[in-house]
């Protein structure tokens, strides 16, 4: 992410001739931002004469053109026909200064009672200033604001977005102008009185391309202290956001601090922000010997290291029956194997697997099944052998390859899917699915908000669903990710559990009684990914509150997987590249994983 300051923060002086646009931007460059973003307001001449020497003196400062901005008004008729010339003027001069995006408002409505047809009006005149843009490549986008304006939630901007339905038009995210949040403009109407503006933004971060970092009140130490940007850049990094925080502080609305003194604290505030969340080398999160120094093996490892129980090729999925019986997946050969664990022996369950991965039993004793090469999720009778279908398509399209499976305490089955495609005309993208019953299942995350989903698992008292992100691309996820987990199965608000960048992510986990996550992560040697060998392979121990709590190393690449099982489920088993490994826990696995 980079730093950009905006002419509007000083208004008050650009009224009183205290400086002008060429002296902004040369106090841009003595406050070492990266790019400065121009309202048209600011401008005392438009001819492209007066542009050339704006467009030298950001050359001449070392800054980018960060976006250039018009308020528009499209909400009335009267008001759209001013607001249409006012983005065309607007379309010319970014073209000209080499902004990548031009700001404008959808506005207000005519009335409360005429919003619906006042949003309508907006999307219409947007979507032409969109169409004309878009002839010279030069994208519109949509800023959200609470004065009453049209797009004044999260929702209101989604659905204005889909509506426009143009791909010249994006959203610019300004996380202090959603209803609900503290010190915005206007008062919030009764009927908005109950939003959140951090839901607003998580819904929109993942559309967003541009970014306003608003100040009402800056701190000491810069920080606002109204809006939570330790939430905000939580979100924002969790979906990958990588482009400019565009600083919006204007004092002589709420009767602030100096701009000239306050100003140098925001942008250092901002830095540090951006260094501490920032998803390059420089973070470097697992790369501290310091993650795996005092950790306490002992209260949750009864042994030093894992046993091991067999041997085959490539192991993966393993799930415990009642008997104490190991079934995972030999993933090579495409069966599925079982281990009995007291006669130490080694059978085949299953051949002709069809990719099969996670594996799971139900609390009837049936085994589910991804089988990643057919698409589906399966259920099979133990004592019948009849094999289900619970899910393989949606929205009459075809599945990613299904990876990994849990359930609630409800019995509602939730799974990760897999595939490359992110382009959701092409058909269904990286997910997380509900299985309700056999053939209804809902979509509850998806990508862009969710990389590579993994390894998925319910909390004890099923009010948390963990998820591990695993992409081994660049600057993607390799996190667990947790979320609030509703009665009725509906996912909630987001945080991150744990960051293992820029190693290897984890790969599959399970839990135990008291909601620690055991997650399978790490390698020996680097396999031609950007992940590096900063996460060590083994079980990572992980608490509720996101601590990594012990560590127990595996012997050998890949580790993939692990699952509680026994007669007192203190046994974890553990898929390790050709090995079947185990090691007694203090703790029991959550009795979720024991069939009944």
């Amino acid at each position: 992410m980079r730093v950009s300051n905006y002419t509007l923060n000083y208004s008050g002086l650009f009224r009183t001739g205290e400086i002008d646009i060429f002296g902004f931007l040369a106090l841009c460059r003595e406050l070492k931002v990266d790019g400065a973003s121009i309202h048209i307001v600011n401008l005392p001449d438009t001819s492209d004469d007066f542009l050339k020497r704006v467009r030298r003196a950001y050359l001449d400062n070392g800054l980018s053109v960060s976006m250039f901005s018009v308020t528009t008004d499209f909400g009335s008729e009267e008001n759209a026909t001013t607001a249409l010339e006012t983005a065309r003027r607007g379309i010319h001069i970014a073209r000209f200064l080499g902004a990548p995006c031009l700001r404008v408002f959808p506005g207000l409505p005519e009335s409360e009672e005429k919003r619906e047809e006042s949003f309508q009006r907006a999307v219409r005149y947007v979507r032409k200033v969109s169409e004309e843009a878009s002839e010279y490549g030069l994208p519109i986008a949509l800023q959200n604001h609470n004065h009453g304006a049209l797009c004044r939630t999260g929702r209101d901007v989604v659905r204005f977005l889909k509506l426009v339905d143009h791909p010249n038009f994006t959203h610019m995210l300004d996380c202090g102008q959603f209803a609900g949040s503290p010190g915005a403009s206007a008062a919030v109407p009764p009927e908005l009185r109950g939003e959140d503006y951090l839901e607003s933004i998580q819904e929109t971060a993942s559309v967003a391309s541009y970014v306003r970092t608003k100040f009402y009140l800056p701190s000491p130490t810069g920080a606002d202290q109204k809006l939570d940007y330790n939430r905000i850049f939580e979100i924002l990094r969790g979906v990958h956001y990588d482009g400019f925080v565009d600083i919006v502080y204007e004092p002589a609305k709420y009767n602030g601090e100096n701009v000239l003194t306050a100003m140098p604290r925001i942008v250092n505030f901002l830095r540090s922000k951006i260094a501490a969340n920032d998803d390059g080398p420089a973070a470097a999160r697992m790369t501290h010997a310091g993650h795996y120094a005092e950790l306490n093996n002992g209260n949750y490892f009864e042994d030093g290291e894992f046993a091991k129980d067999s041997s085959l090729t490539f192991t993966e999925g393993p799930a415990c029956d009642a008997a104490g019986n190991v079934y995972f997946t030999h993933m090579t050969e495409q069966r599925i194997v079982r281990f009995d664990s007291q006669a130490r022996q080694l059978t085949t369950f299953r051949e002709n697997a069809r990719g099969a991965n996670g594996l799971l039993f139900d609390r009837r004793g049936r085994l589910l099944a991804c089988e990643g090469r057919a698409g589906q999720v399966t259920r099979t009778d133990m004592k019948t052998g009849e094999v289900t279908v619970l899910a393989n398509e949606y929205n009459g399209k075809p599945l990613g390859a299904p990876n990994d499976l849990t359930m609630d305490g409800e019995g509602r089955i939730y799974f990760t899917s897999r595939l490359g495609n992110r382009d959701p005309e092409k058909g269904n993208v990286n997910s997380v699915y509900r299985i309700d019953a056999p053939g209804k299942i809902a979509r509850v995350l998806h990508w862009p908000n969710i990389d590579m989903p993994n390894g998925i698992v319910t909390s004890p008292d099923n009010k948390v669903i963990y998820l591990i992100d695993a992409d081994g691309t660049a600057n993607r996820a390799r996190r667990v990710r947790a979320y609030e987990l509703k009665s009725d199965g509906v996912i909630g608000k987001e945080w991150l559990l744990y960051d293992f960048f820029p190693g290897r992510s984890g790969d599959g986990m399970c839990i135990d009684a008291e909601g620690n996550l055991y997650v399978a992560a790490g390698l020996h040697q680097r396999r031609g990914t950007s992940e590096t060998l900063d996460t060590r392979p083994g079980i990572h121990v992980i608490s509720p509150a996101g601590k990594l709590v012990a560590f127990l190393e595996t012997s050998e690449d890949t580790i993939t997987n692990c699952t509680f099982g026994g007669p007192d489920l203190r046994t974890l088993y553990v898929t390790c590249g050709k090995l079947l490994l185990s090691v007694r826990t203090r703790i029991p696995g959550k009795a979720a994983y024991r069939p009944g």
